[in-house]
């Protein structure tokens, strides 16, 4: 066994190699106190340790400890028997966000085939922005697994590059998991209106709500002008969560001629339509929505009358 000089952790290292998988749990523990550089190495060797809880509650301390040397404990982890700390393992690896770790992980990613193994890998990438986890992450854009395929496209849409464009298009149109797809709608903003436009607004039509309402997040995050009617259209989707994002991007396009369109939602029956109407109308800015935006003040909800007062105070502004 390693000695240390420090007392402390010297005598924690000690405790880490009794028979009681209680004292070497404590031991664990003490570790986060010890603010010593070295207290890593120990954590790495309990991450290794034979007793479920001691491996437990490493994983749940590495956070603590912000060391690159972890990264290869931290991949093996993700193999681990026990599922508390596969996860916690996953959730250190995707916070160690240092570019000295990617290269490990991408070693590991090369090798790998367990699904929970992957997917752990490329949430820990995403970050990192590294260029050598483009191809990868092009590659498992095919895998089985829709959790891989979804950190796959967060990888690709946080590398940024124009290649990998028609790649987050297809998924984001074809693939079989909503999930994936909504991910997918999401990541496409780094784009432009003329690269992903049309797909976007495609997407506002797709079978699950969910991917129908991140195509209005992003459409009104890019500016798309061209998908005013497309979104207008949205507001009458049949769930409201829907309707509300439409209404959003209307309210962030400034798209005067959905006006009329707005009105009809502020006066909607669910109460958060209502308010985000109100809040478009408000941006938008425009003296046509004034008469929607006076008929809120009476609104029987407190959030959609303060929103309207708000509104008045921006058309007087503007006028």
């Amino acid at each position: 066994m390693k000695t240390y000089d420090d007392p402390e952790l010297q005598a924690i290292a000690v405790k880490l190699t009794s028979d009681d998988p209680g004292i070497r749990r404590v031991a664990v523990m003490d570790l986060v106190d010890s603010g010593e550089p070295e207290a890593v190495e120990l954590v790495i060797l309990a991450l290794q340790d034979p007793d479920t809880n001691v491996r437990q509650e490493a994983a749940k301390v590495v956070d603590e400890f912000e060391a690159t040397d972890m990264a290869d404990a931290l991949i093996a982890a993700l193999s681990d028997s026990d599922e508390v700390v596969r996860n916690s393992a996953a959730h250190a690896l995707a916070d160690l966000k240092d570019p000295a770790a990617a290269e490990p992980l991408l070693e590991a990613l090369e090798s790998s085939s367990d699904s929970f193994v992957v997917s752990g890998i490329l949430r820990a990438l995403k970050p990192l922005r590294n260029a050598g986890a483009q191809r990868p992450a092009l590659k498992r854009l095919g895998d089985a697994s829709a959790q891989v395929r979804r950190e796959a496209v967060g990888v690709l849409g946080w590398l940024k590059q124009p290649e990998n464009l028609p790649a987050l298009v297809e998924a984001a149109q074809h693939d079989a998991d909503p999930d994936v797809r909504r991910a997918a709608t999401g990541a496409l903003v780094y784009a432009s209106p003329q690269q992903v436009g049309q797909a976007l607004v495609s997407l506002l039509k797709d079978d699950h709500w969910q991917v129908r309402c991140e195509a209005a997040i992003s459409i009104g995050k890019l500016n798309h002008q061209a998908a005013a009617a497309a979104l207008m259209d949205a507001t009458k989707d049949e769930l409201w969560q829907v309707r509300e994002k439409a209404v959003d991007a209307l309210g962030t396009l400034g798209v005067v001629e959905a006006i009329p369109v707005l009105g009809e939602c502020s006066k909607d029956a669910m109460s958060n339509l209502r308010k985000a109407a109100i809040g478009a109308l408000g941006t938008i800015a425009h003296n046509d929505g004034r008469p929607y935006v006076v008929t809120a003040l009476d609104d029987p909800d407190p959030d959609v009358r303060k929103l309207a007062r708000w509104a008045i105070s921006k058309l007087d502004t503007a006028a």
